[in-house]
């Protein structure tokens, strides 16, 4: 998987992100890089909250 080392360092994670944060960076870095999936951890906390993405 490539990395989009522009949009990482434009985008960096808030420090002590709230989960809403958390779930923002992720949704984002997901349409915009391909380094990496979204953490099972906070796939499993989204859906358990009942939220989409």
């Amino acid at each position: 998987m490539k990395i989009n080392r522009e949009w990482h360092l434009k985008n960096k994670m808030p420090t002590n992100p709230s989960f809403e944060e958390r779930v923002h960076w992720h949704i984002e870095h997901q349409k915009n890089c391909n380094c990496r999936p979204i953490p099972e951890k906070l796939v499993k906390e989204i859906e358990k909250k009942g939220l989409r993405f």
